[in-house]
């Protein structure tokens, strides 16, 4: 749940998107290896008998988007701003996805706001080519935030923190090179090397950022911003294949050094693989953007939940709407093309110019006719395609640990945490990565005075096969969530060694949480598409494992974590901005690239250039002792008032409630 930062040079992707016409970026699964989503939806056909038809709808609009999430609301606020009408529907209470936040008051009244989604951003402080900033300049509007300077590491080895910025700075990534690795000497050498050869594409990346592309013949002309570049950098042109392929192709070529083939692998995991795997793009952005003078990580003021209201806030600002509790149960493919929706309650909306589902590839496809329904139109094409998406294979889902507890007597601690128990194991292996984000560190707001909130779960590797026979409110269910749970205490203990003693919340979800809160098919952390093959299978460029935008089935298309560029904040607010502008007019797509330039521009200047930003911006966060607790003399530890009350959250579908809450000796 890392914000991947991910980018791509459309220039490199251009002559993909233009063979591949309405099945850009599209993999053929291999069947050997994938996982058949499940047998076909049989669950509409009560209410299509009573529902109305889409010649007499009961609502209209330009647009119609499936979802919420960042990838939703980017599409419809950027799609508002192009001057549709546009409402997106929403089946949870709350809007967000996977970055919604949640509330829970215990018994004393005291409030805390969980964290659900990402935990590690950058970018949104200043202009950069993190498309999610690029969507806000785009929309007129800046995302308040407090930065941080680095990540507490825990592994077999102990603790050791990681420092973004300057790699010679004292604690910089020199100095933690040193520290860590058999040959300092030959670790940095290798580290260098490697960084030399990214900065060039770094900087291709940045001349055609990713709200540059849309997936038509437009494309030829609005990533024409990224000539002058290549003109002045020929030579960078060998590498563009670098941007599509696996990152160990480039990176193996330069590294050996044991640990520092350990902490790329680490830092690409979050893309859902490590080196292998990851496609080049975001390890070619964020090697550079880390670790660049000034670099700095972020969390937005107010928590996740303050990105979705502003996001909402604009889609509203430019006329568009968000309806919540709205189940999309169909999407209406008439006449040879997707008209509208019908939701779970029956009523039908239509949509003139297009329908964007936000939803997984596997939560869509239910969604389609039958295979006679869309062959009886012509459309043969999006039965196979259909079948081939139902393919795709699947990533872990995610065990969540949410903790309130009493800061009474700690350091300072770090905000983000990574937790890696065994190197020798695969990163994806279950329980072999957890992750920690304590947002109370930055923004104390967001918890009573004097707690912590902290939230830990496993990085997008819980099997759901091992989840989907338990039954929700037993105690078979609940001993489970707790033996699942123990790896993410254990890991606390690490960096807070009286956490039990300190708690006076903790929340449980699973991965079944996850499905049904999120509609996500198996609470996935997204699609399990390797970088890594060629192009058709044949021809010696690489392919793009993400499919696009654009489907089969004229006006439907797709945004999100299942389509290009992937998994990840910055990736589902690129996809969001790529669908929006597909369906825009070329001048208008134009325009709006032109007054994000303006925008950045504008923001420079206001400031007095990058230099003097950097030097009065007020200083990222940088733990006075370390970034753990672990150092703790025993006598120092918190000890619980007797008959303390501790409070133990149950996710239920109308909201949180209290399984327990009982005087504990704690």
């Amino acid at each position: 749940m890392l914000q991947t930062a991910t980018k791509m040079a459309s220039s490199a992707s251009s002559s993909t998107m233009m063979m591949n016409g309405s099945n850009t970026f599209r993999q053929r699964p291999h069947r050997a290896n994938v996982r058949n989503c499940g047998a076909k939806t049989q669950r509409r056909s009560v209410i299509k008998a009573m529902a109305g038809s889409i010649e007499s709808p009961d609502e209209e609009y330009d647009c119609v988007v499936i979802g919420s999430g960042i990838g939703g609301l980017s599409c419809g606020s950027l799609l508002a701003r192009y001057g549709n009408s546009v409402k997106v529907f929403e089946s949870h209470y709350l809007a967000g996805g996977c970055c919604h936040m949640f509330d829970h008051k215990t018994p004393e009244g005291d409030l805390y706001k969980f964290e659900v989604g990402p935990s590690i951003w950058e970018g949104l402080d200043r202009p950069t080519g993190n498309p999610l900033r690029m969507v806000f300049d785009a929309l007129g509007e800046e995302m308040p935030v407090k930065t941080y300077d680095g990540i507490s590491l825990w592994t077999e080895e102990g603790h050791w923190r990681f420092q973004t910025g300057d790699d010679e700075a004292p604690g910089g990534f020199c100095d933690l090179l040193r520290e860590q690795s058999d040959n300092p000497e030959l670790a940095i050498k290798e580290w260098k090397a490697l960084k030399g050869r990214l900065e060039p594409l770094y900087d291709a990346l940045d001349a055609c950022p990713l709200t540059a592309l849309r997936q038509d013949a437009g494309l030829l002309v609005s990533t024409i911003i990224a000539v002058p570049f290549y003109l002045t950098h020929p030579m960078v042109m060998l590498d563009i294949p670098y941007i599509l392929d696996s990152f160990h192709k480039l990176s193996e070529q330069y590294v050996t050094d044991k640990f520092l083939k350990r902490w790329i692998d680490m830092l690409a995991f979050f893309s859902g693989f490590p080196a292998e795997g990851t496609m080049g793009a975001t390890m070619i952005y964020s090697i550079p953007g880390f670790h660049r003078p000034g670099a700095s990580l972020c969390a937005p003021e107010g928590g996740t939940q303050a990105v979705v209201d502003k996001l909402t806030y604009c889609l509203e600002k430019f006329g568009g709407e968000l309806q919540l509790k709205s189940h999309v149960e169909e999407i209406i493919v008439q006449d040879g093309e997707a008209k509208g929706v019908r939701l779970k309650n029956g009523k039908v909306i239509k949509a003139r110019n297009a329908v964007v589902s936000n939803a997984t590839i596997w939560d869509t496809v239910p969604m389609l006719p039958d295979a006679e329904v869309l062959k009886a139109q012509q459309l043969d094409r999006s039965v196979e395609w259909k079948e081939e998406m139902s393919e795709i294979p699947e990533l872990g889902s995610i065990m969540h640990l949410f903790l309130g507890i009493d800061a009474t007597g700690l350091p300072d601690l770090d905000p983000s945490h990574i937790c890696i128990r065994d190197w020798n194991r695969p990163l994806g292996d279950p329980q072999n990565v957890v992750t920690i984000f304590i947002p109370t560190v930055l923004d104390p707001e967001v918890a009573p005075e004097g707690k912590h909130i902290v939230h830990v779960y496993t990085a997008g590797s819980e099997p759901y096969d091992i989840w989907k026979e338990k039954q929700r409110g037993t105690k078979d269910y609940e001993d489970f969530k707790r033996e699942r749970a123990e790896i993410l205490w254990e890991t606390m203990e690490r960096i807070i060694p009286d956490i039990r003693e300190r708690v006076e919340v903790e929340i449980y979800a699973s991965p079944q949480t996850h499905q049904r809160f999120l509609r996500r098919h198996k609470g996935t952390y997204g699609p399990a598409l390797q970088a890594g093959g060629n192009l058709f299978d044949v021809l010696p460029l690489p392919n793009i494992p993400q499919p696009g935008v654009l489907t089969p089935i004229p006006k439907l298309l797709r945004c999100g974590d299942s389509v290009f560029p992937g998994v990840g904040v910055p990736a589902v607010a690129a996809s969001g901005a790529i669908a929006a502008s597909t369906l825009a007019p070329l001048p208008a797509h134009l325009k709006m690239m032109w007054d994000v330039s303006q925008t950045q521009n504008n923001f420079w200047q206001k400031n007095g250039g990058r230099d003097k930003w950097l030097r009065e911006t007020e200083k990222p966060f940088h733990p006075s002792e370390g970034g753990g607790a672990e150092h703790m003399d025993p006598s120092e530890y918190y000890k619980a008032a007797a008959n303390k009350m501790k409070v133990t959250g149950n996710m239920k579908p109308s909201g949180l409630e209290n399984e327990s809450s009982s005087a504990v000796s704690i």
